[in-house]
């Protein structure tokens, strides 16, 4: 790859759209909740954060401990033509609501 390819990549890569998605992370019988803007970086980041034993949360490195295995699921996709505020908005009443659905910790 040639500088002008790595160049290509590198705009094309700024310029991708957000994927504003509410993830879940089951533990056990833990459920955490998290709004991420990439839902596979999130899987993928999520999954080697466990498996080194660097969990964001003391509580899910405990239930990791004691379970071993982690499963990360897409709960629900935000509209990607919400504005940032809406979004936020939005975002927050989906969350309260999957929150209590799922009996779940945001994080």
């Amino acid at each position: 790859m040639d500088k002008t390819d790595r160049r290509k990549a590198r705009d094309a890569w700024k310029e991708r759209k957000a994927d504003w998605a509410i993830m879940a992370v089951r533990i056990g019988d833990g459920v955490w909740l998290k709004l991420v803007s990439d839902p596979a970086a999130f899987e993928r980041r999520m999954g080697f954060t466990m498996r080194t034993g660097s969990a964001p949360l003391p509580d899910m490195a405990e239930a990791y401990h004691v379970v071993g295995t982690v499963e990360i699921e897409l709960v629900e996709r935000l509209d990607p033509e919400l504005s940032d505020m809406a979004r936020d908005t939005e975002a927050e009443a989906r969350m309260a609501h999957w929150k209590e659905v799922l009996g779940a910790k945001v994080f």
